[in-house]
């Protein structure tokens, strides 16, 4: 129990002892006010009655709004768990539907991302001619490579092109030395076929 609750749960109890004191108080001073024998005793027990059966109706009103806001800070509390468990569900749904897209583009890659394939087995070997051996370079060549190939892809016909013509293009802006050649293999990679690896530079 928290310390907020542990509080509203005392002063209620606190309320509920004094509304029940005051009404016992009440009682007595409404029985003492019709056995007065005089007016003026009357008159004073009267208005000691009227004063503390105020006071128990505030003290009742009171406990009766603690529990109205225990109520709802409880209702407030279960909807922002159900909005949290939702977004939980839907993250969750998300990641499984990014899986779930990155698998089919693994196994059952698009005619642009087989296109791409085949262009970085092409410009593999130019890129680490280019990098000298310095993995570092070769990394950041690569990431060049792909970061044109992503955007040359919403090109119309992009997977129609023949794979000299945009590797000879994408090699001339990339200003990569080297001689351009394609093989028959890297014309038709294989849809899962992982980037090539280093070239032997023995």
């Amino acid at each position: 129990m928290s310390d907020a609750a542990a509080k509203r749960e005392r002063a209620e109890q606190i309320l509920g002892e004094l509304s029940e004191l005051g009404l016992m108080l009440a009682r007595d001073l409404a029985a003492q006010a019709r056995a007065a024998e005089t007016p003026e005793e009357k008159v004073a027990l009267a208005a000691g009655f009227q004063k503390t059966s105020r006071a128990v109706r505030l003290t009742l009103a009171l406990d009766f709004k603690l529990q109205r806001d225990a109520a709802r800070e409880a209702r407030d509390a279960a909807r922002e768990a159900a909005a949290d468990a939702a977004d939980a569900q839907l993250r969750e749904s998300k990641i499984m539907q990014a899986a779930q897209a990155a698998l089919v583009e693994m196994t059952d890659p698009s005619p642009a991302e087989n296109q791409k394939r085949r262009v970085r087995a092409v410009l593999n070997r130019l890129i680490w001619n280019e990098a000298e051996g310095d993995e570092e370079e070769y990394e950041v060549l690569l990431e060049d490579l792909d970061a044109r190939l992503y955007e040359a892809e919403d090109a119309p016909g992009f997977a129609d092109l023949p794979i000299e013509v945009l590797a000879e293009t994408l090699a001339k802006d990339m200003r990569l030395s080297g001689e351009l050649v394609v093989t028959t293999a890297e014309r038709f990679v294989p849809a899962n076929t992982p980037t090539p690896p280093l070239a032997d530079t023995g």
